[in-house]
């Protein structure tokens, strides 16, 4: 019996060891527990999960956010109910100011960011969330009001790569029970004895998805039930993965990822395939030398494929941190100057690659023992005009880009500009700093 079908059935051990395996969760996991019912029943089963190898472990990580008077007790709930299951836990704090607008989105970008945090010091490569079958429902309904496409009708992907200020990703992010409905989760807490901590929040009509969730009880008697939703999300999902095959497929046959972090492409290949390729490719394309998680607003992007269609991009346009020009008949994508020059600044520390403006993966082989402490952030115009006057060599490609690679500075002197070659000062001997092109799933490094 699959996990997918063992998990319809019920929430049995061997459907959930399965279901990390499918997954490919590897030995040593955490899990994000708030205490709630949901957070808890997938603490149940991963210690559960754990107790049949000594080879495996679970760290029960919760987020306090520091937004409720009653929040440092619930932490406190959870560490008891983590000793309870015989885990490990550990409380991150939401620390700093919070913003007055916008409360929940931002407290989302920081749990991520500190849970993604605590694996990476643990040394664990998967992060557990408890997200269910109804969730997923809720989700599909929640975007379908939003207007969405089929990325979004997609909801909820079975595992994602946690992606770190930098850009790079090391943490994988699994939803073991996206098949397993809500009342199933309630079964195993109920069975377990434990007390789940109440979060009123949940009833709060406040709340889009509270409003969702009262709604779909009314759905379900059209046959609009959870189910259903959540396998008409899974529907969307694969039509998703064949649409992604087929842009990377056009990317990687029209266009190339060049070494000084640029894009070149053949503008007709682009444009011969279908409006919905072209547009993920674009996309893309942008996402890429942007250095940016998520794509630009369809209307932007619209406007965009519709200028390079009907040959008017003219002397270029910018979007997203890039600029999109023609020149003998090719596409190129440049990283913007300024953007560039905006890209927060990186420390490179012997051991401690970097990657800077989410595009160039930098090492430092060996520095003088007397170098003060290397920041690396963007040439600009003036860092080419240094680099050049000690003794580097242009790079081979446009100039347009010189300025946006990044350079090695030690307060306000350069000392190291790697596409440039050695330069005169203390990286002119044996000792090196290597900057790389970080790749990603629709781009290759040329």
């Amino acid at each position: 019996m699959s996990a997918t079908r063992a998990a319809r059935e019920g929430v049995s051990m061997a459907a959930f060891t399965a279901r990390m395996k499918e997954l490919g969760s590897g030995p040593n996991v955490a899990v994000a527990f708030s205490g709630g019912p949901d957070s808890l029943a997938l603490l149940i089963l991963a210690a559960q999960w754990a107790a049949r190898s000594e080879k495996r472990s679970v760290l029960a990580l919760t987020v306090d956010h520091g937004l409720r008077p009653e929040s440092a007790e619930e932490a406190r709930i959870c560490a008891r109910l983590a000793k309870s299951l015989g885990l490990r836990h550990r409380v991150l704090h939401w620390k700093g100011a919070k913003p007055l607008a916008g409360i929940q989105a931002a407290a989302r970008e920081a749990r991520y960011r500190l849970l993604n945090e605590a694996c990476e010091s643990a040394n664990i490569d998967a992060l557990l969330v408890a997200h269910h079958l109804d969730d997923q429902a809720e989700t599909f309904l929640l975007r379908l009001a939003r207007g969405s496409g089929v990325d979004g009708l997609a909801g909820m992907a079975p595992s994602r790569v946690l992606l770190d200020e930098d850009g790079a990703g090391h943490v994988r992010l699994l939803r073991p029970l996206l098949d397993v409905p809500r009342a199933a989760l309630q079964e195993i807490v109920a069975r377990s004895g434990l007390t789940p901590i109440d979060d009123p929040s949940n009833r709060n009509m406040r709340f889009d998805r509270v409003k969702v969730r009262n709604l779909i009880g009314d759905l379900a008697s059209i046959g609009l039930t959870p189910r259903r939703l959540a396998d008409t999300a899974s529907h969307m999902g694969r039509a998703r993965q064949a649409i992604d095959g087929a842009t990377r497929h056009l990317l990687r046959m029209a266009s190339t990822y060049q070494p000084l972090g640029y894009i070149e492409a053949d503008p007709r290949a682009l444009c011969d395939a279908p409006d919905e390729i072209s547009l993920r490719a674009l996309s893309g394309m942008l996402k890429q030398v942007g250095a940016r998680a998520y794509a630009p607003r369809f209307e932007a992007l619209s406007g965009l494929y519709d200028a390079l269609k009907g040959g008017q991009l003219g002397k270029g346009r910018t979007l997203l941190g890039c600029k999109l020009v023609m020149r003998d008949d090719r596409l190129f994508v440049f990283r913007e100057v300024s953007a560039a020059l905006a890209a927060p600044a990186r420390i490179l520390r012997k051991g401690h690659p970097i990657v800077w403006d989410g595009r160039f993966r930098m090492v430092l082989g060996s520095a003088p023992r007397d170098v003060g402490p290397l920041q690396v952030r963007a040439l600009g115009a003036e860092g080419v005009r240094h680099a050049l006057l000690l003794g580097g060599v242009a790079p081979d490609g446009p100039k347009a880009v010189f300025a946006t690679l990044p350079g090695v500075w030690v307060g306000e002197g350069l000392v190291a500009a790697p596409h440039f070659g050695a330069l005169d000062g203390p990286f002119s001997g044996r000792h090196r700093i290597e900057a790389g092109l970080c790749a990603s799933d629709y781009f290759l490094p040329s």
